[in-house]
């Protein structure tokens, strides 16, 4: 059965807007062990937790810190520390909150052609809409998206469909017309579950061979998205 027309493209913003290793892998070992430091936890225990080799900094594609929301992460965090969730929460949020986002490419210039061919765009995150709203501003993307659904918008977390759901509905679009564009596995199940088609970029944690059996396609980066699009008759 065909497709019909595609309308919109939803995105997520950590490892598809932005390079996911580019912009953590610096940050996140020594985030790690200055958390032991303050708290007493072993490195090694809270390396476990979050998912990262503290000595290489290299980020596991199915870690919590790639999966996890914040709140999540704040629940597994505490309990590896003792601190609570509140604590916690705010020790690692703070640190975060101040990583400079190195996106794939120049956002504005990119999304302002999307829309120039009749997309509807929209950006859904397992991050909260405050941080998702500081970094789509810095990178130049807020202005040309019709929707954020972020993971404290009261729909669930990615790889629930709620969100997606929420955005086609959002836009009155039938999900089969909406494209989900991602970079690992929460963002596929969440096309899936939500009727949408799925594609993948290999910007994040996740090399081809691991996205491919779970997407129409896999690229590059979305830069290569126009090309895509240009195959399948869109604008």
């Amino acid at each position: 059965m065909p497709h019909p027309p595609i309308r919109a493209l939803l995105f997520d913003k950590d490892g598809t807007l932005t390079d996911f290793r580019a912009t953590w892998e610096g940050w996140l070992a020594p985030a790690v062990r200055a958390l032991a430091q303050a708290s007493g936890a072993p490195v090694e225990a809270l390396a476990r937790v979050v998912g990262v080799d503290p000595e290489s900094g290299r980020i596991a594609p199915h870690g919590a810190f790639v999966t996890a929301t914040n709140a999540e992460m704040a629940g597994h965090l505490a309990r590896a520390t003792g601190w609570d969730a509140g604590r916690v929460g705010a020790w690692w949020g703070a640190r975060a909150a101040g990583v400079e986002q190195v996106p794939v490419l120049d956002a504005g210039p990119f999304l302002a052609a999307l829309r120039a061919r009749g997309l509807r765009l929209g950006v859904l995150t397992n991050a909260g809409r405050d941080e998702a709203e500081a970094h789509l501003a810095r990178l130049g993307a807020a202005p040309h998206l019709d929707a954020l659904v972020a993971c404290d918008d009261g729909h669930g977390a990615k790889p629930e469909p709620g969100g997606a759901r929420a955005f086609a509905r959002m836009l009155g679009l039938d999900p089969a017309s909406v494209v989900l564009v991602g970079d690992g596995m929460t963002d596929m199940e969440a096309a899936r579950a939500a009727g949408m088609r799925a594609v993948a970029v290999t910007t994040g944690t996740l090399d081809r061979a691991a996205l491919a059996p779970h997407a129409e396609a896999v690229l590059d980066g979305i830069g290569a998205l126009p090309g895509w699009l240009d195959a399948q008759g869109v604008g």
